[in-house]
């Protein structure tokens, strides 16, 4: 009996299997396709909706030239950086183990290791619409979660996630203005902190008064920074409080110091650096430097928020932020020295900040692309190598070794 059930089984998946090779228009059946491959997933027959070798690690020519070290001066040193693997995505994080071996975890749910791209475990309603995806990865006691967007029966939101068992540590409710609705905004920086992690949940979208109002609301997860920590009671679960809020896209987070400080993308100008501090209130949607996508400026400064140490105009959209290597931060180390990555400028940002918690000067670095993260080791400080090289990511292109050095 069970060998016949096993028989039926297998002709209906054959069945299917050949509905979804030949169908005529694979949007009508993607649907579908994506619920029976769920369904094949959560039932054990496969580990993932793919899993595949990573055909970027064929080398053509092409690819050898573009692997080429590049040299850019700077004002007291030099900067070198080589391409070490293409990749056409954008990354949720890329971390290195001890050995050199990474992790990169991409927006599209998808984790590319120097061999394999298989899909992470992620909820069906997972979505990379209006510029969604998995926006960060992180570990904490030794598990995997996720910050994502999700979208199911016209509800739009987000959720944390344990990757292994999908359980949900938060999610936010539906978002309202739809129509505006875009999951860029949504952050995903994250630093280790006392004995938990800060993560900030930005706002998502470019041009919403109504979702950019919720970083004010203290019943919304949105435009805040969080502490995630090991509940007392059960420390098998995750609980979270809001650190500070007012907050619009702060997508870096370094801790130096035992100072925190964030860069966060304002709209139209307004970009900012800021000193977190608990119970902070950054200010967001109510004061920025920046102005309305439409022109209309806001109020500029209140008693009652936090300033910025640094405002940028015109706008540079900063991503990541960490600490200088070590020959970079020996060379400034009158000064709390950090580096930054930026999306719009397409540069390297060093940031040197003075004992008055000053920004006393910040250098761009021209590369021309589009700089999303920096390689970390597992407790997120700045991976480095034996002959002290960091890494960066570059959107839809790929992964990179840079080097200050022969300074001046």
């Amino acid at each position: 009996m069970k060998n016949k059930i096993l028989n039926y089984f297998v002709v209906i998946l054959l069945i299917m299997t050949g509905m979804f090779a030949t169908y005529d228009n694979p949007k009508l059946v993607e649907i579908p396709k994506k619920n029976f491959k769920y369904f094949l997933k959560k039932v054990g027959l496969i580990d993932s909706f793919h899993i595949e070798k990573d055909q970027q690690s064929i080398k053509t020519k092409d690819e050898e030239k573009d692997k080429k070290k590049q040299e850019f001066l700077a004002n007291s040193f030099s900067f070198s950086i080589e391409k070490i693997k293409s990749l056409n995505r954008k990354t949720a994080n890329l971390i290195f183990n001890k050995e050199g071996d990474y992790k990169i975890f991409t927006q599209r749910g998808e984790l590319v290791t120097k061999k394999l791209i298989s899909e992470i475990n992620l909820p069906i309603d997972f979505t990379i619409e209006k510029e969604g995806g998995v926006k960060s990865v992180f570990s904490f006691e030794g598990k995997l979660y996720a910050l994502l967007s999700r979208k199911s029966l016209g509800c739009s939101y987000s959720s944390l996630l344990n990757l292994k068992n999908q359980n949900e540590i938060f999610k936010t409710k539906c978002i309202q203005d739809i129509d505006k609705i875009n999951f860029a905004g949504l952050g995903g920086a994250y630093i280790y902190y006392k004995d938990g992690i800060l993560l900030s949940v930005g706002t998502p979208t470019h041009y919403s008064d109504k979702i950019d109002e919720l970083a004010q609301k203290n019943n919304s997860l949105y435009g805040k920074i969080l502490f995630l920590k090991t509940s007392e009671q059960d420390e098998k679960k995750l609980i979270y409080s809001i650190f500070s809020k007012g907050h619009r896209n702060p997508q870096g987070m370094v801790l130096i110091n035992e100072k925190i400080y964030s860069t966060e993308h304002g709209p139209q100008g307004g970009d900012e650096l800021n000193l977190i501090e608990k119970d902070g209130n950054y200010g967001w949607p109510i004061v920025s430097l920046g102005t309305r996508y439409g022109g209309k400026s806001y109020k500029k400064e209140s008693l009652k928020f936090k300033e910025p140490i640094f405002s940028f105009s015109p706008a540079i959209a900063p991503s990541d932020l960490n600490i200088c290597p070590r020959n970079l931060k020996e060379y400034y180390k009158d000064y709390t020295c950090f580096i930054g990555l930026t999306l719009k400028e397409m540069s390297l940002v060093i940031y040197l900040i003075n004992k008055d918690e000053e920004l006393i000067s910040y250098e761009k670095i021209k590369l021309d692309k589009r700089l999303r993260h920096f390689g970390l080791n597992e407790d997120a400080t700045l991976y480095l190598d034996k002959e002290d090289n960091f890494y960066f990511s570059s959107d839809g292109d790929g992964i990179y070794r840079a080097k200050f050095e022969k300074f001046r």
